[in-house]
């Protein structure tokens, strides 16, 4: 705010200008209280302006907020879904690293029964073998025995036949 001081030059002029300065100074002082006024005016003007605006950023923080809010929440929901499915595709590749266990434990004692019944089954050809060798000469010597005894039989009834001469011979 500018204030205007007017001071007399000449103190002798003061008595016989009094009247008109103090019009004039009255008039400055209405002519500066209009110019305060309407300042005045401008600066209520720049006022509502000025609250309207921040109103209006007052509002565009409570939405901004809202919105803040509501994003804090969704993303904390997405974190326990992410939670949930990282603990349940945990716990599954533990069931399934389990069952893996589970399975090699299976395979390997499969594979020792394989070995086992592999081990087996040679014991069981070698004696079959063995006893096909054993059958196949028994077979041979049964044959052996049965040409023997045919021999026998054979010498048996030659003999047979020799005696008989033999007691006709003595006989006769």
């Amino acid at each position: 705010m500018d204030k205007t001081v007017k001071l007399r030059a000449f103190p002798g002029d003061a008595k016989d200008n009094s009247p008109q300065s103090n019009l004039t100074e009255d008039q400055d002082k209405s002519l500066e209280l209009v110019k305060k006024n309407t300042q005045l005016e401008e600066e209520k003007k720049k006022s509502l302006e000025q609250l309207k605006i921040i109103e209006q950023l007052r509002e565009s923080l409570k939405q901004e907020q809202a919105k803040t809010a509501e994003m804090v929440k969704m993303m904390a929901e997405q974190e326990a879904r992410i939670k949930e499915s990282a603990m349940s595709e945990t716990n599954e590749l533990t069931r399934k690293n389990a069952q893996l266990e589970e399975e090699k434990k299976k395979s390997l004692e499969q594979i020792k029964a394989i070995e086992q019944l592999r081990e087996s089954l040679q014991q069981e050809q070698a004696k079959t073998a063995e006893m096909v060798k054993m059958m196949t000469e028994q077979e041979a010597r049964t044959k052996a025995s049965a040409a023997l005894e045919a021999k026998a039989r054979e010498l048996t009834e030659a003999l047979g036949k020799i005696a008989a001469i033999a007691a006709t011979v003595k006989a006769g």
